[in-house]
């Protein structure tokens, strides 16, 4: 490789130059070694003649069996007496979250009422039977809600039928207005699609906890969700109860398949090429580890040395059914075949995407989680030290359809604080803002906690909660208002199932809070006139 020097500015250069020798590149590309002895020896010194005859695979059977979900019940009560019956449940009506999720006795709210009665009302324009909406405006007259505010609910209840009336008197047998058969019959096609499913006695939801709490029937087995918290159904979601009984079993479904496996493909695997340029992106080479770091030792040294050994294959099992696999066996190229046995079967430590409390079996999960819109109510559960308090903080409502911030309001109204003093003025306690609900601590025994929610009685502001996730006499396990809070939101869910019917549910979901807050809430106030020193 020759070099070139240049002189510049007193300063010299050096510029290294490669030059082939030859005008082909078949010697470059073939990478010959020149000692090939010496490339053997070292080949048997890391032990790499110490291999296998085995062959790829290239078929296998699989036998197994799947059980499906024949139930399902709420388990709220902690009483064994109180727990409910099973309700039968078949995964081809639809998501599981749509039963298990919907509020108890859902009622569509004022906004989706109007909406369906003015579609009603366009479906009687289009079929020429404008004369007779009078009739049905006088037979289903809307009455909403009146919070004092001016609405599209409001606005449109005058003009319109109550959706909900038309619904039930179309389900039961037929409208009270002759010669609409047919528009109802359509109308109620639509209403079924977008309204909520009212399901009373359903509901799963413990509102002392914020959280879900059922059981699912599974042949001979029992899952029990404990503290589901709305987001979703899946595997981790349950646990194995082996004191439940189980429903009536369902059937067992047997199945044998013969597939083709495929060689497992990762980022940062080693090219199969010798001249093949490798992904950059992922590069295990590049790896900062230390020599303590045992888990990234053995994820580089799977990927790198066992990365080319392991194998795929795909299997469609049922929704909502445990599926388990009761052999496979792997013919390969050699045409021997070898039964594969399921890793960790000597050691029930040893455990992936398994239920706690099964040894074996894949559980699919009927779940549809869809797409989930605007909250239509929040409340925030935090502590408040200074006070001595817990609070639950509505901070949105939805009332006569419409979206309330209940803080904007609060500015709006909040009472006036006492006028200017040269002497100063004294206040019993200061205003907290009527979304403020405070928890007072009751002690049901030495060991035992709860926060009641009591109203607050304040001049100029009535504090009482104007949602649903909220009553006036209601109480919440200590432990569920931790220091770093809760938020628990209620949002509507669109859901389509497999065969491509839409589902229509309201779930109320527990996610982490913002930590501790403050009220500002005191008591024997003095507000000086000028600041102290």
């Amino acid at each position: 490789m020759p070099h070139r020097i240049f002189e510049h500015d007193g300063a010299s250069r050096f510029r290294l130059e490669p030059l082939s020798r030859t005008n082909e590149v078949a010697s470059g590309i073939s990478a010959r070694v020149h000692d090939p002895a010496w490339a053997l020896a070292r080949q048997w010194q890391f032990g790499e003649f110490a291999g296998q005859d085995a062959g790829s695979p290239v078929l296998a059977r699989i036998e197994g069996h799947s059980t499906l979900v024949s139930a399902w019940r709420p388990t709220v009560s902690d009483d064994p007496a109180l727990v409910a019956s099973w309700v039968p449940y078949d995964p081809a009506a639809g998501p599981l979250d749509a039963v298990v999720e919907s509020e108890d006795g859902t009622v569509p709210d004022e906004y989706l009422r109007v909406e369906g009665g003015a579609r009603f009302v366009r479906l009687v324009h289009e079929a020429g039977q404008s004369a007779k909406l009078p009739q049905v405006l006088a037979e289903y007259r809307f009455d909403p809600v009146s919070d004092g505010t001016t609405s599209l609910v409001a606005l449109l209840a005058p003009r319109v039928p109550d959706a909900r009336a038309l619904a039930e008197d179309l389900a039961g047998g037929g409208l009270r207005v002759s010669g609409l058969a047919d528009v109802g019959e359509r109308w109620l096609d639509w209403w079924r699609g977008v309204a909520p499913p009212e399901t009373p006695g359903t509901d799963a939801f413990d509102p002392h906890r914020f959280e879900y709490r059922s059981d699912f029937s599974f042949g001979d087995r029992v899952l029990h969700a404990e503290e589901y918290l709305g987001d979703g159904l899946d595997w981790y979601s349950v646990d194995v109860d082996p004191s439940a009984t189980p429903a009536p079993a369902a059937p067992v479904r047997n199945f044998t398949q013969e597939v083709v496996p495929s060689t497992v493909r990762f980022g940062g695997i080693p090219a199969d090429s010798f001249w093949e340029m490798e992904d950059a992106q992922i590069n295990l080479g590049a790896t900062d580890v230390s020599s303590l770091d045992t888990g990234r030792l053995l994820l580089i040294s799977f990927a790198e040395v066992y990365g080319n050994d392991w194998f795929l294959f795909p299997l469609e099992v049922p929704v909502g059914s445990i599926t388990t696999l009761d052999s496979i066996v792997v013919t390969d190229s050699f045409n021997g075949t070898h039964t594969v046995e399921r890793a960790g079967r000597g050691d029930p430590r040893w455990n992936l995407f398994t239920i706690t409390g099964s040894d074996d079996g894949l559980l699919m999960m009927p779940s549809g989680r869809g797409a989930v819109g605007e909250s239509l109510e929040s409340v925030a559960l935090a502590r408040d030290e200074l006070a001595n308090l817990a609070w639950a903080i509505e901070k949105t409502v939805t009332l006569a359809g419409e979206l309330v911030d209940r803080r904007e309001r609060w500015l709006r109204i909040a009472p006036e604080g006492p006028p200017h003093n040269d002497i100063g003025s004294y206040a019993v306690q200061t205003v907290v803002p009527d979304y403020w609900l405070p928890l007072v601590p009751h002690a049901l025994s030495a060991q035992a906690i709860r926060f009641a929610l009591v109203p607050l009685l304040q001049p100029g502001a009535e504090s009482k909660p104007r949602g649903r996730l909220l009553r006036p006499d209601h109480w919440v396990h200590e432990e569920e208002v931790p220091r770093e809070g809760a938020l628990v939101v209620r949002r509507p869910v669109l859901a389509r199932w497999f065969d491509g019917s839409w589902h229509v549910w309201v779930r109320r979901e527990k996610n982490p809070g913002g930590g501790e807050s403050s009220s500002g809430l005191h008591f024997d106030v003095v507000r000086p006139s000028e600041t102290w020193p």
